[in-house]
């Protein structure tokens, strides 16, 4: 059973996913199929696409803490909520506490994982064994959290 994604992400303007509140969500965006299936402990990985000006590399990393229903997200989380509205959100929320978010300064994957790179809309799953070794090699290089800003800052 598959449980961990890789997608492509479109633009990186600080919606989807979000890091603003030293907590990753994710919610709204054009693969709104991942956040109905991740579990909690599945891992999302977003791979640059073309109007990122990081295409084919690392912007984030999320392992899912909670996947939580829109309503129950802006109830329980109602300051961290304040981005999202009925109109852009996604009928679920992914929240992490454990996240790398590359932004500006997303990374090129070793070549052991390129082969996870998607590169059209959608998504695809990951084999736990892939994302394990993408944990490994974040684990040793980097700490989690924000570690870069968006992309596609809106002006």
């Amino acid at each position: 059973m598959v449980r961990n994604y890789v997608y492509r992400v479109d633009h990186d303007i600080g919606f989807a996913p979000n890091v603003d509140q030293a907590i990753c969500t994710l919610s709204g965006c054009k693969t709104n199929t991942v956040e109905r299936w991740a579990k909690k402990g599945s891992w999302i990985i977003g791979i640059g696409g073309k109007k990122t000006g990081k295409s084919d590399k690392l912007i984030y990393v999320m392992e899912v803490d909670k996947n939580l229903l829109f309503e129950d997200f802006k109830r329980i989380y109602p300051i961290r909520s304040r981005y999202l509205s009925p109109e852009n959100a996604g009928t679920n929320v992914l929240i992490s506490k454990k996240f790398y978010y590359f932004g500006d300064q997303a990374i090129d994957l070793p070549q052991d994982l390129r082969h996870i790179i998607w590169d059209r809309q959608g998504c695809k799953g990951v084999s736990d064994e892939d994302a394990q070794r993408l944990k490994g090699f974040l684990s040793k290089r980097y700490r989690p959290g924000k570690l870069g800003n968006h992309n596609n800052p809106r002006t």
